[in-house]
């Protein structure tokens, strides 16, 4: 490998699980990352759940994780907040995950009634959306609020097909106001760097292993880090021989537990 790895950011689904299953071999390739002292996080799209239920549900796939370990794109989205508008009222659209996230922050957040006072509008994915949420983010908008979203997913697999994700309900809100918002999730630099900074590794000591080469692989691109692809989820073994010329990942592999042969 080019780069001393002292740090990996690792997607979740399709990379290290499917579903509710550890993907075989990987709680013991894990286990020997932390034996060789090698930061590693768990970051995700998802800004439903919250970092706890996820640190629980990889634990319960055999993949022990400190909730510390788990990144999401709504604790992105609510870290980014804070460092870009840290004393402003923030009108809030989405589910536990986001709330959760923005309340760590110490945040000024608004009720729903009070949305002409907004100055900054973050969206999730918000399972009560509906007309009216459409009218209050809009409006806030218009009235000169800024626009943050943790990310622009356009469907969610489910057992039997998929479901909207965030992305349509973002989407929305940007056609009505003509205002495209900050996206802090994947494939942006936000993500990426911010994994970084929880590791406290440099992005050149730093690595993202993930098996989508426009969320996992564009995000290690914009954020200098050593990116790895690997063919347990998202990206067929065409696709990765012939990757957008933006796109070619440092290394391709067929799963996570090869990549311990890379590293020091």
């Amino acid at each position: 490998m080019e780069r001393k790895i002292k740090g990996i950011v690792f997607d979740i689904d399709g990379c290290v699980a499917r579903g509710n299953k550890a993907i075989p071999g990987v709680p013991d390739t894990m286990a020997e990352l932390r034996r060789r002292n090698i930061r590693f996080a768990f970051l995700t799209n998802d800004n439903q759940n919250t970092r706890h239920f996820l640190a629980e549900k990889l634990t319960n796939m055999g993949i022990p994780a400190h909730e510390d370990e788990v990144l999401t794109s709504a604790i992105i989205a609510a870290r980014t907040v804070r460092e870009l508008h840290p004393k402003s009222k923030i009108l809030a659209f989405g589910g536990p995950g986001l709330m959760e996230a923005l309340g760590e922050q110490n945040l000024d957040l608004l009720n729903h009634e009070q949305f002409m006072e907004a100055e900054v509008v973050v969206m999730g994915k918000d399972p009560n959306f509906c007309q009216q949420s459409l009218i209050l983010a809009s409006k806030a908008i218009w009235n000169g609020a800024d626009f943050i979203a943790t990310n622009y997913d356009p469907k969610i697999p489910v057992a039997d097909g998929f479901v909207p994700a965030t992305g349509p309900f973002i989407k929305a809100v940007a056609y009505a106001t003509g205002k495209e918002p900050l996206v802090t999730g994947k494939p942006s630099k936000w993500s990426g760097e911010m994994a970084m900074k929880v590791l406290d590794v440099p992005p050149e000591n730093g690595a993202v292993v993930g098996d989508r080469l426009q969320q996992d692989i564009a995000m290690g691109k914009v954020a200098g880090l050593f990116t790895v692809l690997v063919l347990t989820g998202g990206t067929t073994p065409e696709e990765a021989e012939n990757p957008p010329p933006d796109l070619i990942p440092d290394l391709i592999l067929p799963d996570v537990n090869h990549l311990l042969e890379y590293l020091d």
